[in-house]
């Protein structure tokens, strides 16, 4: 069977939510290195993570579902500067300058280019790296 890898993870338990989400949408789909990071989180950069493996044939749903659910999540999230709740994600893509700090990237991170996410609120512009601390 041929599955491609639509994202890498860090961490075990989004991984597995991810998964489990995928899963229950009869999504055909696995992790790879999820055993070995899980036993040695300390391989991770240099394997690149949990990898999400995707049925070629599933790609594109599992791609919808997982923006979907992204989306839905950051309705319930207030902007920390005009706490509207009209926060979306932006990719911000970092091409390094010369080889060698493109290898050092490889090297610790799994990847030579650096694809940072950020949150952007559509209402005010404000852009911030991580999501505000929700009070339960």
């Amino acid at each position: 069977m041929d599955y491609i890898e639509l994202r890498s993870f860090d961490n075990y338990i989004e991984a597995n939510i991810v998964l489990n989400m995928l899963r229950h949408s009869n999504i055909n789909c696995h992790l790879k290195d999820e055993h070995i990071i899980t036993i040695d989180p300390l391989l991770s950069p240099a394997l690149g993570g949990m990898k999400l493996m995707v049925h070629h044939a599933h790609v594109e749903r599992a791609w919808d579902l997982m923006d979907e659910a992204e989306q839905e999540y950051l309705k319930n999230i207030p902007c920390p500067v005009c706490h509207a709740h009209a926060l979306k994600t932006v990719s911000v893509t970092k091409n390094h300058r010369c080889k060698l700090s493109a290898l050092v990237s490889m090297l610790l991170n799994g990847h030579s280019v650096e694809v940072n996410k950020i949150y952007r609120c559509n209402n005010c512009g404000y852009d911030f790296k991580e999501l505000p601390q929700q009070e339960l």
